[in-house]
């Protein structure tokens, strides 16, 4: 007695042997000798698995091998689909990522609303054509349909610019030939906000780095605009800062342009852009790819710049941080290329920090001044902290008491270097911010000179920080009262 999966067998090779018409109940009978009713039974069962199916003409069924089973499915109508193959085509459809199946020569079998969503209808076309655009398969399907490989996984970019994870796999057909089936998602949005992401820890990484190592607002800006082009796409670049002095805007560094020196009407338009953006305190964009008619004298400024240099697009952003405007970054994008939005974003969260590492300089070159100040000063001067111990003495106070090294003072609290009444200066500092008086000097070889003292406090957020004296020896004292 033969076996179950041996008369399957058998129905399927004696429709495949009636040919590529079909075969009724009463053809396949002809062949495999079983009573109507039984053999029906079987054919139903063969159906099921998705071995065979069938269409119907007028009231007879005419069976052939299913050489897709899965493509089966969805031609049939709803009502002829059983309640599993109804089940089953609404999940392949309705899943939030794309179904593709394909034959052995790269015909589009079917695809789920996810990629009709993207491709429209490809029913029938080739792959690589409804995707790509291309002439033959640019991704590692071949490598399925040449039998290299059983499954791959790779990352593909359409011809719309839309990245696509693909995950596909090989397929056996009941009647000896394949198929492809291919999970397919859009990634495209995901890998942009990585990259953004990624690009925007890598600029702040690369403004830390240059913030750091920067000892002037020139070496700054250079450092900035050299990290900003090696993540961001733009052609030329400048930032400039103002003034405080008069409230002009001067060029701290610039990056890209074809030759070093510019005339004095190419260097004032760019200050006009960039004082505009700071004026408004808000992102100046012109695009120089859109014929403008606009009167408005800035636009015929940007329009003049783009001309100017070939451009396509001028972008200034303000530097402001903590409220206060620092500067403005200006970038100009050649014709054919242009500022991405994601970039411009990315520039936009980035510019406070920018702003922060301009001022953080600013502030050290300021106080580098300061204390040059100090250092050749011919008067004594010396701080301590709130404990009275010494923290800073300029080289005239060291002449004045004797000392060849400052190493020799600090520490030392600030009374050592007075006979009497010193103890009392703190207090008084404390009590009323600062203090004058005549004080007695003991040098450090035991010589005394009378000096007068000006003190006062250096407050911080938190209260004060240091006591800072100026001593004025009374020799000229007497020579300041003589004049």
């Amino acid at each position: 007695m033969k076996s179950e999966e041996e008369i399957f067998n058998n129905i399927i090779d004696a429709i495949q042997a009636i040919g590529d018409i079909g075969a009724t109940i009463d053809e396949i009978s002809g062949v495999v000798p079983l009573e109507r009713h039984t053999m029906s039974k079987y054919l139903n069962h063969l159906r099921a698995d998705g071995r065979v199916s069938y269409k119907q003409i007028g009231r007879a069924k005419v069976w052939f091998v299913s050489k897709a089973p899965l493509q089966h499915i969805f031609r049939l109508k709803e009502e002829e689909k059983t309640y599993t193959e109804k089940i089953f085509s609404r999940i392949l459809s309705d899943m939030p990522e794309g179904v593709l199946i394909l034959d052995f020569d790269y015909n589009i079998l079917f695809m789920n609303r996810y990629l009709s969503s993207l491709y429209d209808n490809c029913l029938g076309q080739k792959y690589y054509r409804a995707f790509f655009g291309s002439s033959q398969d640019p991704g590692r399907i071949a490598a399925l349909i040449e039998g290299k490989e059983e499954e791959v996984a790779s990352r593909v970019e359409d011809k719309e610019g839309r990245l696509l994870d693909l995950k596909a796999r090989r397929v056996e057909n009941p009647d000896g030939t394949f198929s492809i089936i291919a999970i397919i998602r859009d990634v495209t949005e995901n890998v942009r906000n990585e990259q953004r992401i990624k690009n925007l820890s890598e600029l702040y990484r690369l403004l830390g780095e240059a913030v750091n190592r920067s000892y002037s607002i020139d070496q700054l800006c250079s450092m900035i605009l050299k990290n900003l082009r090696d993540v961001i796409s733009f052609n030329m670049g400048d930032i400039l800062i103002c003034d405080s002095g008069n409230g002009l805007l001067s060029r701290y560094a610039h990056i890209g342009y074809p030759s070093e020196n510019e005339s004095n009407e190419v260097a004032g338009w760019k200050r006009r852009v960039a004082m505009e953006s700071i004026s408004r305190r808000e992102v100046f964009f012109f695009d120089g790819s859109v014929q403008s008619r606009s009167k408005d004298e800035l636009a015929q400024v940007a329009s003049s710049l783009v001309e100017e240099y070939n451009l396509q697009e001028v972008y200034a952003i303000p530097l402001k941080t903590k409220g206060e405007i620092h500067g403005a970054l200006l970038l100009l994008a050649g014709s054919g290329r242009t500022i991405a939005n994601e970039d411009r974003s990315l520039l936009e969260g980035i510019s406070e920090a920018i702003a922060g590492g301009i001022a953080k300089i600013k502030a050290e070159e300021e106080w580098h001044l300061k204390a040059n100040v100090i250092e050749i000063s011919s008067h004594p001067i010396f701080m301590t902290n709130m404990d009275g111990k010494v923290t800073y003495v300029n080289p005239a106070f060291l002449e004045l008491w004797g000392y060849d090294k400052e190493t020799e003072v600090q520490g030392r609290s600030y009374s050592e270097f007075w006979e009497l009444g010193a103890e009392d200066l703190m207090t008084a500092v404390r009590e009323k911010g600062s203090w004058e008086g005549d004080l007695i000097a003991a040098k450090k070889d035991g010589s005394e000179y009378k000096t007068r003292l000006f003190a006062s406090l250096i407050i911080g957020k938190k209260g004060p920080l240091q006591l800072v004296a100026i001593a004025e020896p009374e020799e000229k004292n007497r020579n300041n009262d003589r004049n």
